[in-house]
């Protein structure tokens, strides 16, 4: 087999992969949207349920945080 001929089918067999490769990409790129634009709504309850968690979770953070810095002084007492 001459240069040419080996270079070519090496070219060719690399093309197969790239264009699997870009098909498995493409399929992915598209695997989560919704709807044309991928934009989802959220209801004013939702958004409601959502806020109050983060809340929550906020206020835990916190309260942790006032547990250690009040340690902190009585050790330091």
């Amino acid at each position: 087999m001459s240069t040419i001929s080996k270079a070519i089918q090496d070219l060719e067999e690399q093309k197969r992969r790239i264009e699997s490769a870009l098909k498995i990409l493409r399929g992915l790129d598209h695997a989560g949207r919704t709807g044309a634009s991928g934009v989802r709504n959220i209801s004013a309850e939702g958004r409601k349920r959502i806020a109050e968690a983060q809340k929550r979770r906020w206020a835990k953070v916190r309260a942790a945080k006032a547990q250690q810095q009040s340690k902190k002084q009585a050790a330091a007492s």
